[in-house]
Order: structure tokens, then sequence, then C-alpha cells
């Protein structure tokens, strides 16, 4: 069995990093997507609205809110915890799945597949952001 070793010194750059490589990947996903003929239509203000264009804001705050709080997750568990990587991994994944309720809950005329392209953006976005704080802050002992 492997033991990692994290550095907790390193965060201080890994997660400004991790969230500028969380944001520009959920960005370029969005335009890709964008493309390739995706709307991005929903409806925002309550189901007597009509639908809209998603903003870029609704895709840049979240990530970079997550990306935050996953870093000082990570340095709490550094600090505290002798084993960091289990309650870390754990806490990730719990967090993504509570994320699913955001697009999936959505109505109106919001299609299944904007749903569906939400979603694996919040997973694209917790993969660059666990994997990029697990490998930025790995060190070798």
């Amino acid at each position: 069995m492997r033991v990692y070793h994290f550095s907790i010194r390193r965060l201080w750059w890994a997660g400004p990093l991790v969230t500028l490589l969380a944001l520009v990947s959920t960005l370029c996903f969005y335009w890709i997507t964008r493309g390739l003929g995706e709307r991005y239509y929903l409806t925002l203000g309550g189901p007597s609205r009509p639908a809209g264009l998603m903003p870029l804001s609704l895709i840049v705050i979240p990530t970079a809110c997550a990306a935050i709080g996953a870093t000082g997750l990570f340095a709490l568990l550094l600090r505290f915890s002798r084993a960091p990587l289990p309650p870390f991994l754990s806490i990730a994944a719990m967090a993504l799945l509570v994320s699913f309720g955001a697009p999936l809950s959505l109505t109106g005329d919001t299609t299944l597949t904007t749903k569906l392209l939400l979603a694996a953006m919040q997973i694209l976005a917790c993969l660059v952001i666990v994997l990029g704080l697990l490998v930025f802050t790995r060190t070798k002992r």
C-alpha cells in the first residue's frame, strides 16, 4: 500500500492555480459545447419568465467557490489529520453528488441535454480541483 505525503506549504500557489485551471476547463467546456450547438437556455427567476441564455457568472462563481472551499478543506485536513486523503476524497465525492441537485432541478424550458451538460461540467470541475490539489501538493518522502 502506498502512503502519499502532501505539503501544506504548497497550497499557497496550488490553490489559486487549481482555481484558475478549473475555471479555464469549465469555460472551455461551455464554449466547445456552445460551438457544437448547445443553447444553454435557462429559465431564471421562475417558470413564468421566458428562458434566456445562461450567464457565465453561473459557471465562474460556483466553480471558484468550489475550488476555494476545497483548498481550505484540504488545508485543514493537512493540518489536523494524520491521514488527510480519505476524508478529503469522501467529502469531495459527497459535495459533487449534492451539487447535482442544482442543474437537475431546473424547470421550465431547460432541456435535458442542458441539464446533463451542466452536470458533466460539474464533474469536470471536481476532477480538475481534486486531482490538481493532490498532484500539486504531493511530496516525495
